[in-house]
């Protein structure tokens, strides 16, 4: 028995047929076939049933399959740590709490390094995100700090051997639709949004306050509708009077239908790049810091200039 082998199994469950699963893993079906053949053979037990329609495990493969998953799960965990550095591998990771200028971002990288060919984004909750950087699947991570959450964040970084660089500071932002009643104000209180409801972002649990990503949370709140989607917090905006909360760096809200008001006595935000305190930043990843710490300055100034 190999981890290879272990693979395959964990490719064919997760796919439902020895096709599916051989095209994912770029061999041959005959290949994929004889070797699950002679793990069955080596361990003496039949892992899969096979039918026209597919291929599903047994109660004796299922065993196997959760028994692998914490294998499979470490050996992941090594070659990202060990692999991550070798200059060949021209791929690059970011993981990042939802925001708007990370296509930007990725869009710039994607054109001034045409010889990598591949990029991932993974745009998800808090806790997710630190995880994904602590275990090497990502180069940084993007994430905000502010005055309730930094201690308990600081404290979750520093168990996982992360390090942070604060990349700009901002003031917390109302999202609402442009009919909203209160989009002509210049400036939100937060007594002006007692009657509303609130969009947020589902964070993994409600227990403790510094996962939320949502930078208002305060008793008394009408309704709170829970989405873990970008695009459906924003349809939710455009359709009712219910608000949000952010940072502001939004790339032309109204083209989405949307205003941003700041919040009055709002405390000073900060959005932070995390990575792992032993991992060297890659000349790909230089790059896409130097970017991003322009487009934050470029941003702030131009929302200077359209105050005046």
């Amino acid at each position: 028995m190999n981890i290879q082998q272990m693979r395959y199994v964990a490719a064919i469950a997760n796919n439902g047929s020895f096709r599916e699963a051989a095209k994912k893993l770029y061999i041959s079906q005959p290949s994929l076939s004889h070797a699950i053949k002679e793990l069955e053979k080596e361990l003496d037990v039949q892992l899969f049933e096979r039918t026209r329609q597919g291929a599903s495990l047994t109660s004796e493969g299922m065993d196997f399959f959760q028994y692998t998953q914490p294998i499979l799960a470490q050996v992941e965990l090594l070659e990202n740590r060990y692999l991550a550095n070798e200059e060949n591998e021209k791929h690059f990771s970011i993981s990042s709490q939802h925001y708007d200028f990370l296509s930007i971002m990725i869009s710039q990288l994607i054109q001034n390094f045409p010889d990598y060919n591949d990029f991932r984004i993974f745009e998800s909750t808090t806790l997710n995100v630190i995880k994904d950087v602590e275990q090497y699947r990502s180069e940084f991570g993007i994430l905000l700090f502010n005055d309730s959450n930094q201690a308990g964040l600081s404290r979750l970084l520093e168990n996982g051997e992360l390090e942070y660089e604060i990349l700009t500071t901002f003031q917390t932002h109302i999202f609402m639709r442009e009919g909203h009643p209160l989009a002509t104000k210049s400036v939100i209180e937060l007594s002006d949004l007692h009657d509303y409801s609130q969009v947020r972002f589902t964070q993994e649990t409600n227990n403790y306050t510094y996962f939320a990503e949502d930078l208002i949370d305060f008793p008394g709140i009408t309704q709170v509708i829970h989405t873990s989607d970008r695009a459906t917090l924003t349809g939710i905006l455009q359709r009712t009077d219910a608000y949000g909360s952010g940072s502001g760096l939004v790339e032309d809200p109204r083209s989405q239908g949307i205003v941003l008001i700041p919040l009055a006595n709002s405390p000073e935000n900060k959005m932070v790049m995390i990575k792992k305190k032993s991992r060297r930043i890659s000349g790909i990843g230089e790059a896409f810091l130097t970017n991003l710490k322009k487009y934050f300055i470029d941003f702030q100034e131009t929302q200077k200039n359209k105050k005046k």
